[in-house]
């Protein structure tokens, strides 16, 4: 709790520490890697969540999916849709999904 209370731009309350801390004890005595709960502790860092989200931060930076790519079990190379987006030719946009 330390190197987390350090990276902050201000010590949060004892309270908050505390109770990462319990939540930081549980995913360790479960076998999650300590990296794994750092990426967990930085994404929990900059939203500023309540701490019992902690595990969920955690399993979101274990499994996240790679940035940019949705379907990456079926066609690895093909970017996730973006409904905004409006091609001048949707044809040769969206040619494997038409």
């Amino acid at each position: 709790m330390a190197e987390y209370a350090a990276a902050c731009a201000h010590r949060p309350p004892s309270g908050v520490l505390g109770h990462l801390g319990r939540e930081t004890a549980k995913l360790l005595a479960e076998g999650i890697d300590p990296d794994h709960i750092r990426a967990g502790l930085a994404r929990h860092r900059a939203k500023g969540l309540h701490p019992s989200t902690l595990p969920s931060l955690v399993h979101e930076a274990m499994n996240a999916t790679p940035a940019g790519l949705v379907r990456t079990e079926s066609r690895p190379n093909v970017p996730g849709h973006r409904a905004w987006a409006n091609p001048a030719d949707p044809a040769a946009a969206y040619a494997e999904e038409l």
